[in-house]
């Protein structure tokens, strides 16, 4: 079966980079009928917080990526933080396993002799490849070293040879290990390393697939010799390419939001992040933009993947949530929005029903691009005589436009109930009466009765403002 896992760090927020990690590897274990892990890479005890790993929980519940196993959901497999799996000593065992089997060693070496052996490296212009000095010591020194307590590493010992492995995205892939330094497996602290955990975790996990990003392709060869050290099969690898800014560079704050929860913020729906996310780097067959969760993941397939960086738009980004958006029901889009409206102006929308305050945000459907937007728009239903005025005041009224206000005053004292066909019935008339094309008509019509030269769709507008409203609206006019 396949079995696909998301490792994030709780280090930080959940990128918009990780987040399509996750969406891949997600995507990919329902295409396969497989498996979708999360494990906690707490590893680093110092920068890990558990608010960033409930932000990332956050994040991957916002975007609708259900888990098969992970933290609070358990599996076969756990536990599924690396910091629970130090405290059960998996690690230790498996390093000791490399110990014994001459694939790794113990390493005495400072700080400041590191150092030293990596400046005399880069000042000759050489690749710096350690010394191994510790592996030629005796055992009896080994043994002595660690009954006085000197401080040590154990190292993974990196064959000299090349390497190559097929990646599902790439192809052939080759490495010259002799240009790789032994690396540490357990640190000084006794913690492991990321290379170590990583590796010892899939293979105890039974992942068979890794999709992760490009960045960790240097990270491959050390990993795959380790499988190799154990004598495991180890997963397929499939890297995918960097997300960049607009320059071309790779994605960062100076590009704007980085972080799931900021685009939540701003008022992106999760459907749309999602479909988006996937679409960067990856096309289905017929080229389709907007696709709905099923689609993707039944056309899904890894050989779709490009090798070249996928380019961040944020103006796409933005119109493909308006089409989402205006492929909402009024209450699902009022239900949506409502927490970026804000109790305040809730409140204010109270004076109308609570069928009129979904037509009131659906009014808007057109023009929104942003959730965060409705915010600014709603107060238009909501002037008071003193706000209606101030807006009024900008807007520049002809004669000819004074007449047709007058008129369609007029007209709605006759309408105790306003219909879209009694309002066409009063616009057909100031038509008729003042010989007017339709547009001339409607844009006073617009101007007096929101104050503003664009806004809600009129019709709606008019109809939920309702007769009252309007006449009470057009004395201050």
């Amino acid at each position: 079966m396949t079995r696909v896992r998301f490792a994030p760090s709780p280090t930080g927020n959940l990128h918009i980079g990780s987040a399509r990690a996750a969406l891949f590897n997600w995507v990919f274990a329902r295409n396969q009928k497989g498996k979708y892990i999360l494990r906690i890479e707490d590893t680093d005890l110092e920068r890990s917080n558990k608010a960033f790993e409930e932000d990332i929980l956050a994040g991957l519940a916002w975007l609708g990526l259900d888990m098969d196993e992970g933290p609070g959901i358990g599996g076969d497999y756990g536990p599924y933080r690396q910091s629970e799996r130090i405290e059960a000593g998996i690690y230790q065992k498996y390093a000791q396993n490399l110990l014994d089997s001459g694939h790794a060693y113990y390493c005495f070496c400072t700080d400041a002799e590191l150092t030293k052996e990596r400046d005399e490296a880069f000042s000759k212009k050489e690749n710096y490849v350690y010394s191994r000095k510790c592996l030629k010591l005796t055992e009896q020194v080994v043994a002595d070293n660690i009954a006085k307590g000197v401080p040590y590493a154990i190292k993974f010992k990196m064959p000299d040879k090349e390497l190559t492995y097929t990646d599902l995205i790439r192809g052939e892939v080759s490495f010259d290990l002799k240009l790789f330094s032994d690396y540490v497996a357990i640190k000084s602290d006794k913690t492991p390393s990321y290379n170590f955990a990583v590796v010892v975790d899939d293979m105890l996990m039974a992942i068979t697939h890794v999709i992760r990003g490009e960045d960790h392709i240097s990270n491959t060869p050390k990993q795959l010799c380790l499988y190799n050290a154990f004598g495991k099969t180890p997963p397929k690898f499939a890297h995918l390419p960097m997300i960049l800014g607009e320059d071309r560079s790779k994605l960062s704050k100076r590009h704007g939001a980085t972080s799931v929860k900021e685009y939540q913020k701003m008022g992106y729906l999760s459907d749309t992040l999602f479909n988006y996310l996937m679409l960067l780097g990856w096309s289905p067959k017929d080229n389709q933009e907007i696709m709905q969760k099923l689609d993707i993941t039944n056309s899904f397939s890894l050989d779709k993947i490009s090798k070249s960086g996928a380019i961040f738009d944020i103006k796409k980004l933005k119109w493909m949530n308006g089409q989402y958006i205006r492929n909402m029901s009024s209450k699902d889009l009022f239900k949506l929005s409502s927490p970026y409206i804000g109790d305040d102006l809730l409140s204010k929308l109270s004076v109308f029903s609570e069928n009129q305050q979904e037509a009131v945000v659906f009014s808007f459907v057109q023009k929104l691009e942003l959730l965060a937007d409705i915010r600014d728009l709603i107060p238009v239903y909501l002037y008071n005589k003193k706000e209606y005025q101030a807006n009024l005041r900008a807007l520049d009224f002809s004669e000819q436009d004074e007449r047709v206000v007058t008129i369609f005053k007029a007209g709605l004292t006759n309408i105790s109930k306003l219909t879209k066909e009694g309002l066409n019935q009063i616009i057909d008339r100031i038509m008729v009466d003042l010989s007017l094309g339709k547009g001339k008509v409607m844009k006073p019509i617009r101007f007096a009765t929101t104050a503003q030269k664009s806004g809600p769709d009129l019709f709606a507008f008019l109809e939920i403002m309702g007769t009252e409203r309007l006449l009470e609206r057009l004395e201050w006019f």
